[in-house]
């Protein structure tokens, strides 16, 4: 099968070349709009490690995630709404609370990517990029443990506000007793603490709201303040210019694959669908109700 994004050759001993194929589709619009409109990203997590192991999408991955700072965000959220091309894309945004998000998806739409958590909720359930916020990380210890704690608060009140149960033991009961709390509770300033060095020089980014524990999340300022080109399968898209010292920060010897059972770990989709709209494949129509609970 010929590709108009992924390169000729590749094996697909996973089945995603199709659905990669597609996620490229929607990073090249992103690329093209961040451009256009002087708004800078790069790719973040394994994303950034495919483009350096793999000059593109590590064989396994189901997704693509990329960094934006607030403002940068900002940028984007303010463009897409007025200029974006809507007919194509729902720009999904997770926990928006005055302004602020946990994160962001842009959404193909009339396609399909469903992960099990979700296939009962009324949402868009289209093939999709992430956007992850790297926010102003402060230098002293204290103040970075109190930003994170409140980040995995964010962190943990969504996972069982969607009846995450992969956890155990301790997890697992910190799990239901968040989900016995209000669906909001304390978010707004859950929120606010991990956005309060917005704006401040600080010699550090960091990246709580994702799956990174504490000091893996926390990066130098200076890997990230200058982003560059870097092939990708067919295209030309932006990582940190301290791409090799992000790499190692977060994963370690990032060029040694995880295990098996890492790798199905790692994997998100239930069932996608390049060409069919999740509406279709789920047999009902959705109006998006539930958008605001997202979390």
């Amino acid at each position: 099968m010929e590709f108009k994004y992924m390169r000729e050759g590749l094996s697909d001993e996973y089945g995603f070349l199709p659905l990669q194929d597609k996620i490229l589709e929607i990073m090249e619009y992103i690329d093209s709009f961040c451009r256009k409109n002087d708004i800078n990203y790069c790719l973040m997590g394994g994303s950034a490690l495919g483009a350096k192991r793999h000059k593109g999408f590590i064989p396994w991955d189901d997704d693509l995630d990329i960094f934006m700072t607030p403002d940068n965000y900002e940028k984007f959220r303010k463009a897409f709404d007025e200029i974006g091309d809507k007919e194509r894309f729902y720009l999904q945004q997770i926990c928006l609370t005055d302004g602020m998000v946990k994160t962001a998806k842009l959404r193909m739409n009339n396609t399909t990517y469903i992960e099990p958590l979700f296939r009962d909720w009324d949402i868009h359930q289209g093939i999709f990029i992430d956007i992850f916020i790297l926010h102003n990380c402060p230098n002293t210890k204290i103040a970075q443990l109190w930003q994170c704690f409140w980040a995995k608060y964010v962190v943990v009140k969504g996972l069982a506000s969607k009846g995450y149960d992969r956890r155990k033991g301790a997890a697992e009961i910190m799990l239901r007793f968040f989900a016995c709390l209000p669906k909001r509770f304390l978010l707004k300033f859950a929120l606010k603490q991990v956005y309060r060095y917005r704006g401040k020089k600080t010699d550090f980014f960091c990246n709580f709201l994702g799956k990174a524990v504490f000091k893996k999340g926390i990066y130098k300022r200076e890997w990230f303040e200058i982003s560059k080109d870097t092939e990708f399968e067919k295209l030309i898209l932006k990582v940190p210019s301290g791409i090799e010292a992000f790499l190692t920060e977060r994963f370690g010897d990032y060029m040694t694959p995880p295990s098996p059972e890492r790798i199905k770990w790692e994997q998100h989709a239930e069932e996608w669908d390049t060409e069919k709209d999740f509406q279709e494949l789920l047999n009902r129509k959705c109006c998006f109700r539930d958008e605001e609970k997202l979390i």
